[in-house]
């Protein structure tokens, strides 16, 4: 079995070609992919950067002057160059506005890590390619396993196309999660309560719910959110800590935004913090545990790890975000199987730049 279709990877790719590169975006994305380039010798191939319009303005990125798209067309008129995306996002207008680019010009968005510093290269997939291979043998059906395939072949191109041929509607999680059983919802990393109101309003049987999000100003509205539940006559309690594989104490980012975790889950250097609680789903004591919901920032690993005695006990379904670290398209399965083997497993994508909003299912 070969789940890679290419004998290359993307930065291999850029290396070969030699042509200027074009960066789309200017936030921590494009730091990282800036970074990857200049290990590998290719960041004087960066000719421009540029923003959507709105976001232009008169500045600088590191040494370069931000620019508009048609300004940046205009500076490399007459040279054949290549647009690097380097944001995520899910919205319809930004996703328009990529593929009117990539209608004209060659563009990649390519894959880095949003936690870690392991790079889903091709020396790293021929490393680990009896793991990804015996997880694509595990799926349960045919469109996990294409998805699944896709979504290697994306991460080592930065091909979109592979992603918009696994794309699923966001609906389509409800065919493998209509097997939830009365019981409790743990929702671990609950943002504003988006998830936490689409779960209960689906499946009213699960009258408890427990909620854990870091970030203090999602935490405040996911308060808010909870109160509303309330009132319609669910159990929710709402818990402002960080999930791992044993409870203790941690310094986190005060910063509004992704990142609340990253002095432990990145090498970013931060100057506010505060001291947050670490906490176990298993020190929860919860019983009847229907539905876990993992999307914690890279820590879904060591969130399973302090999961085990709920796991083993209440055998819930289990949705886990897989697209925070390299490792996780095959170590979470791993992990999951050795706490319990007779789970079935798929993968589902939606709609979004880079492979974010990718999950495994365990039913």
């Amino acid at each position: 079995m070969n789940i890679s279709k290419t004998k290359s990877d993307l930065w291999e790719y850029l290396a070969a070609e030699c042509r200027p590169i074009a960066l789309y975006g200017t936030g921590d994305g494009a730091d990282k992919i800036i970074s990857v380039l200049e290990r590998r010798g290719l960041k004087d191939l960066i000719a421009a950067v540029f923003a959507s319009d709105g976001f232009v303005r008169d500045r600088m990125f590191h040494e370069y002057k931000v620019i508009s798209y048609s300004d940046c067309c205009e500076k490399l008129a007459g040279r054949d160059f290549i647009v690097l995306v380097c944001f995520g996002s899910s919205r319809p207008e930004v996703l328009g506005q990529v593929s009117k680019i990539a209608s004209e010009r060659e563009l990649y968005v390519p894959d880095v890590p949003v936690y870690g510093d392991i790079l889903f290269n091709r020396e790293f997939y021929e490393g680990n390619k009896d793991s990804i291979e015996d997880v694509y043998s595990k799926l349960a059906d045919d469109n996990s396993k294409k998805c699944y395939e896709d979504y290697i072949n994306y991460k080592l191109t930065g091909d979109i196309s592979y992603l918009e041929d696994s794309e699923s509607d966001p609906d389509e999680e409800f065919r493998l999660l209509d097997q939830i059983k009365p019981g409790c919802f743990i929702d671990l990393g609950a943002y504003y309560g988006d998830t936490l109101v689409r779960y209960l309003n689906k499946y009213p049987c699960l009258k408890k719910a427990v909620a854990l999000e870091p970030e203090c100003h999602s935490f405040a509205k996911l308060k808010a959110c909870a109160e509303d539940l309330e009132a319609e006559e669910f159990d929710v309690t709402c818990i402002n800590a960080l999930i791992g594989d044993k409870p203790g104490k941690e310094l986190v980012s005060t910063a509004r935004g992704r990142g609340t975790r990253a002095l432990t889950n990145s090498n970013v250097e931060l100057k506010n913090t505060r001291e947050i609680d670490v906490i176990t789903v298993d020190s929860l004591g919860l019983d009847n545990v229907s539905f876990i919901k993992f999307d914690v920032e890279g820590s879904e690993l060591s969130a399973i790890e302090g999961a085990k005695d709920t796991i083993n006990r209440c055998r819930p379904v289990m949705k886990i975000a897989c697209y925070h670290r390299s490792e996780d398209v095959f170590t979470l399965v791993q992990k999951v199987l050795e706490i319990r083997s007779d789970y079935k497993i798929y993968m589902i994508h939606t709609r979004c730049i880079p492979g974010w909003d990718t999950d495994f299912y365990f039913v």
